[in-house]
């Protein structure tokens, strides 16, 4: 892996890397603003198979770039080719640059079925960063459509292969069938009871948790937390103590900002319940 600037004329953005329903004109525009003010950003990601460099991650960057009419940007460089390019890309922006809507979510679930439609609920869900629940939902609209076929067996995170069927049951009569002989194939796909990491099924509550997880680790949308009904004050501690790790100490205004976090959590502390935008001695 290397960093280093690459011309855009170089980079290729046609190749159905773009994961997202549409770019963020407002984002391409301010990004370019403080392009032109001097603002140095964080490199963007490229794949190169040794023909071509498949931009990964880093969009609004690109776009940003090439409005203000940069001749180069600069690119942290990887091994690989379109497929390991489009992987990265399905799961980029889960935390961090532009955040990603609920449709650009269910569009890369959806894009990464319609690539890897013999991959299981879940290994799909860690690829997009998204909730195994709204690839369940999105492989049931594409089967119906027509858009890809309902596999009979998929493959776990363990690489293993399982009935397709118990992602559509219970987890505990899907147990109950395949010890019975009937849905596990000789016993070989046979799920856990304790929800190993290779099974592809799950309960809500193990869904919730796995999803809790992710937030936690900075690997899903930390507003996401509010939808969940199993989220705790650690959960939402933990998010955002990971969010501001990533902060860098040269990034501008970096003590003021700290500073206004420390004000708004001794209001909350006091029980004055502050929004998160309620304090106008700050600076914008």
């Amino acid at each position: 892996m290397q960093t280093r600037k690459i011309t855009l004329e170089e980079i290729d953005i046609h190749g159905g890397t773009q994961t997202r329903v549409r770019t963020n004109a407002e984002a391409i525009e301010s990004y370019a603003e403080e392009m032109n003010a001097g603002t140095v950003f964080p490199p963007i990601t490229l794949y190169f198979d040794g023909a071509t460099y498949w931009l990964a991650d880093g969009f609004h960057r690109y776009l940003a770039a090439k409005r203000i009419g940069a001749p180069a940007i600069l690119a942290e460089v990887r091994a690989g080719g379109r497929m390991d390019a489009l992987k990265h890309a399905l799961g980029a922006n889960a935390t961090n640059g532009v955040y990603r809507t609920n449709a650009d979510k269910r569009h890369a679930a959806s894009i990464a079925l319609e690539e890897w439609s013999g991959l299981a609920n879940t290994v799909i869900a860690e690829i997009c960063r998204v909730s195994p629940e709204l690839v369940r939902g999105c492989r049931r609209e594409l089967e119906q459509a027509g858009k890809i076929e309902k596999p009979e067996r998929v493959v776990g995170r363990d690489g293993k292969e399982y009935p397709a069927g118990v992602e559509q049951e219970p987890r505990g009569k899907t147990e109950k069938n395949s010890s019975d002989g009937a849905g596990g194939g000789g016993g070989g796909g046979k799920p856990s009871s304790k929800g190993d990491g290779g099974a592809p099924g799950g309960t809500n509550a193990e869904l919730e948790r796995e999803a809790r997880a992710m937030m936690r680790r900075g690997e899903m949308n930390p507003f996401e937390l509010k939808t969940l009904l199993s989220a705790n004050a650690h959960d939402y501690a933990a998010s955002v103590i990971n969010l501001l790790g990533t902060m860098k100490p040269e990034i501008p205004k970096r003590d003021e900002g700290l500073l206004r976090i420390k004000r708004w959590v001794e209001r909350a502390l006091a029980g004055e319940l502050p929004d998160a935008s309620s304090t106008p001695d700050d600076p914008a």
